[in-house]
């Protein structure tokens, strides 16, 4: 009989301790998730259920930008470190840009463009800008992961 008290304490701990560990993660800051690492351009959505309504269409990430990183500092500057392969010949190693972000509403501006946030998790950041109607599109997706 006691082992069993025991065993359900013990079990009521982990299960305790899962569930606090969780909500920790879930509650996480966006700042702290995209200070957390640096980024790379995502090719493919690995969440394609937090995309804005209407008709969207994915950042075609060019070649020569898919070995680029992205490393965001909580100062507020964000570094674009150029990959090996470069751009109309450009010979720049990186890039350093101010960034700010609202959490209210989701707003990300990064060099004077504002984007909403959609999704935000160390896997994967998505954001999107509106685009013209013209274009077919509603809504450009950038990825970064």
């Amino acid at each position: 009989m006691k082992k069993t008290g025991a065993l359900l304490a013990f079990a009521t701990l982990i299960l305790f301790t899962a569930f606090i560990g969780c909500k920790k993660d879930e509650s996480e800051e966006v700042i702290d998730i995209i200070t957390s690492k640096t980024w790379k351009f995502g090719l493919v959505d690995l969440n394609t259920s937090t995309n804005p309504g209407g008709a969207n269409s994915y950042f075609p990430v060019p070649e020569c930008e898919q070995d680029d990183t992205f490393t965001f500092k909580e100062n507020g500057t964000m570094v674009r470190t150029f990959g090996s392969k470069k751009c109309d010949g450009s010979t720049e190693t990186n890039e350093t840009v101010n960034y700010s972000f609202n959490k209210e509403t989701k707003e990300l501006t990064i060099k004077g463009l504002k984007y909403t946030v959609v999704e935000e998790n160390k896997t994967q950041f998505k954001y999107y800008i509106v685009v013209p109607n013209t274009t077919g599109f509603n809504n450009q997706i950038y990825l970064l992961q």
